[in-house]
């Protein structure tokens, strides 16, 4: 009698080879995914500094510039909602008075609150006499760069 053996699947060796080597190239490609999504992240905070500088410019030419040689610092104070929007939450003047400019239907301390989680520290620009003088998140930026 011949005996037929059934040599279907494989064997113990066989998978643990496989997943040797699945678990080789894991090790590989983590840290290098990883340093793209920092770069990322860093891209997004790069792009969300320009746009605040861009914002606060254009909202003090067009609401506090004089025409005298006066020259009027402010600084603004900016928040991300949790969808990545970024408004003008408030400027202060060089006395110290503050002036809430966020949208009526926005949740300042929601804003506040999920700034502080995405970068430890807020988004300020400063301008004065119509330059931007200072941009926290650059300064910041440069420094990490």
């Amino acid at each position: 009698m011949k005996r037929t053996e059934n040599n279907k699947g494989f064997t113990l060796a066989e998978l643990l080879v496989v997943v040797a080597v699945i678990s080789i190239l894991l090790a590989i490609a983590t840290p290098i995914f990883s340093s793209h999504l920092e770069r990322a992240r860093m891209a997004v905070d790069m792009s969300n500094a320009r746009s605040a500088s861009s914002m606060a410019y254009t909202e003090y030419v067009l609401c506090h510039m004089e025409s005298s040689d006066e020259k009027k610092t402010l600084t603004y104070t900016f928040g991300v909602d949790s969808s990545g929007n970024l408004y003008i939450l408030e400027h202060t003047d060089e006395s110290g008075e503050t002036q809430s400019l966020a949208p009526l239907d926005a949740d300042i301390e929601e804003i506040k609150a999920q700034s502080k989680a995405l970068t430890g520290f807020p988004l300020t620009v400063t301008i004065s006499g119509g330059r931007v003088m200072d941009n926290s998140w650059l300064t910041i930026i440069d420094e990490m760069g």
